[in-house]
């Protein structure tokens, strides 16, 4: 008892004693609960075999005695059922009103009461009723649970205990001792004799710590000695430094001077540079928003000159509406109105407004083309991969149902040529281009060539594409005006001249490329385009801060 109250406080041994006790009662629950339901298994089919003997023995016994009208056997009968352990009350009822019972009626809910018909020769004479009580099921279960808990807490405890006990006197009491001993250990007892537990088995994990306690002992006397020797060539090496710092600081006050003398003289000069630098970028603003200004103003010019036409026509037709209004209102108020008269008012009002609703049409169609010349940041795709011999036969099928008959398409591209852009991009220049050749390199009904070529760059970078044809061509004066804004050779014919210039800024803005225009080999024209094989990331931050920057539309650089 004196060992275990001198380990009893021990935090190790407490907790390897609950673990164990934890882990035992989990067990034991677990297989009690496990017997005892084997148990209530067996006495349930005990009961059931017991219900069906009734039935199949007992009760045709007793239907012959009820027959015989031997009441002295009935009562036997029922008092033999009495005999089953979970049968405590028996009675028939008979049909005349009858009732012979044996036996003590308790009505709880672990009860259960049975009722047999009593049959002879297929005549009900009666019913036997059998109250069967499960409660002495349960009892025994409990009773059977309890003994088993108690004898396995005890058990397990006195295992526990003696774990605890063999614990104690094989690890504890030593980590104790190396506690006690590496809590009072210092600089002075480094000169100590070696540390030893008293122990008969010494080659374990114990003596494994002992052994590189005491090496750690060793190490930090070498290294207390060691620090001393430093420390006394560290006070002679700060006399040798406080000498040097008195030369120093005298060099420092010379060179500080000199220093000073230079800075004077650099800010001077700085001053002037940044001078001139402020000049410089005044002088860039002012050209800056010179050439913005030019821009605009051309665009401006070409819109307003697209535009004047349409609503000219709209308000030529409205002006022209409401004096046919006027003269049927007045030819009502005069009672002069005929029919004839009306139907040709009508007739004209009808054809004004036909003609307003076409060019209010073509004001739209002009707005809706003025908006694809910018490219907002909510719209712009994600960098994908594209197989350009793919991308070329869904241009190709595209091409078969948008531009007119008469023209062929030969396609040319290397397989497993990829480039990395944004693909809905691509696919617009493309179109735009081959759209540009079908109308303006062939007359209305004049059949022709038209060739999508695709190859890579010599720096094996970039990729060049090709539209060329074999068409009438276009002017060397008119090569280096096509991209401007609102520039076309088609204005009698409804052309806009912002095809070339949405391709342009795709090209250049979206796709970080670059477009021309050159004379093509097969006699027509051709234009180039080159595209990097892989658009970066950091080019698509680019494109994104040119596009959050613009505030205008502006074409190429002339």
């Amino acid at each position: 008892m004196q060992n275990i109250k001198r380990f009893l406080p021990s935090k190790l041994s407490i907790r390897l004693l609950l673990i164990v006790l934890v882990i035992s009662t989990c067990i034991t629950l677990i297989t009690s609960c496990f017997l005892l339901y084997i148990d209530y298994q067996k006495d349930l089919k005990a009961i059931r075999e017991h219900q069906a003997r009734i039935q199949e023995v007992d009760l045709k016994e007793l239907t012959l005695d009820l027959w015989e009208f031997d009441w002295p056997k009935v009562e036997l009968k029922l008092k033999g059922l009495l005999n089953y352990p979970e049968i405590n009350y028996a009675y028939v009822v008979l049909n005349g009103g009858e009732r012979v019972s044996k036996g003590n009626p308790k009505r709880h809910d672990y009860s259960e009461l049975i009722d047999y018909p009593l049959l002879y020769k297929q005549k009900e004479l009666g019913t036997l009723f059998v109250q069967v009580d499960y409660n002495y099921v349960y009892q025994r279960i409990l009773e059977k649970a309890f003994n088993i808990l108690m004898i396995q807490f005890f058990n397990t405890f006195m295992v526990s205990i003696l774990i605890m006990i063999l614990v104690h006197r094989l690890i504890t009491r030593h980590l104790i001792t190396l506690a006690s001993y590496t809590r009072n250990l210092s600089f002075d007892s480094l000169d100590s004799e070696p540390f030893e537990l008293h122990r008969t088995h010494r080659e374990d994990e114990l003596e494994a710590v002992t052994t590189a306690l005491n090496k750690m002992k060793a190490n930090l006397k070498m290294e207390f000695e060691n620090r001393k020797q430093i420390e006394v060539e560290l006070i002679s090496e700060r006399s040798q430094l406080a000498a040097l710092n008195k030369a120093l600081e005298t060099k420092v006050t010379e060179r500080t001077a000199e220093l000073q003398r230079s800075n004077n003289e650099l800010s001077i000069a700085l001053s002037n540079v940044n001078a001139m630098i402020e000049q410089l970028q005044n002088t860039q603003k002012e050209l800056i928003v010179k050439e913005k200004m030019l821009a605009t103003g051309g665009m401006v010019v070409g819109l307003a000159h697209e535009l004047n036409t349409p609503l000219g026509v709209c308000k030529t037709s409205v002006s022209a509406i409401s004096d046919f209004v006027a003269q049927i209102q007045s030819a009502i108020d005069n009672q002069q109105l005929t029919k004839e008269n009306l139907q040709t008012h009508l007739g004209s009002i009808q054809s004004l407004s036909e003609m307003s609703e076409d060019n209010i049409d073509r004001i739209s169609a002009m707005i809706n083309t003025f908006k694809e010349l910018s490219v907002k940041e909510d719209v712009i795709e994600s960098i994908v991969k594209v197989t350009l011999q793919e991308c070329f036969m869904d241009i190709n099928k595209w091409a078969g149902s948008n531009l007119r008959g008469g023209l062929t398409m030969h396609i040319e591209c290397p397989a497993n040529l990829v480039i990395e852009t944004f693909e809905s991009s691509l696919m617009k220049v493309l179109q735009s281009l081959l759209e540009n050749a079908s109308l303006h390199a062939f007359s209305q009904d004049q059949a022709g060539n038209i060739y999508l070529k695709a190859r890579l760059g010599e720096d094996q970078h970039s990729i060049i594409l090709t539209v060329s044809d074999d068409g009438i061509g276009i002017k060397h004066d008119e090569q280096s005006r096509i991209f401007e804004p609102f520039y076309t050779t088609k204005r009698n014919k409804g052309g806009l001249g912002l095809g070339l210039n949405i391709v342009y800024n795709l090209v250049t803005q979206a796709l970080s490329g670059s477009i021309r225009c050159i004379d093509s080999k097969y006699g027509g024209t051709c234009f180039e385009v080159t595209l990097p094989k892989s658009l970066s990331k950091s080019e698509m931050g680019s494109y994104k801060q040119k596009v959050s920057n613009a505030t205008e539309v502006s074409g190429p650089e002339i």
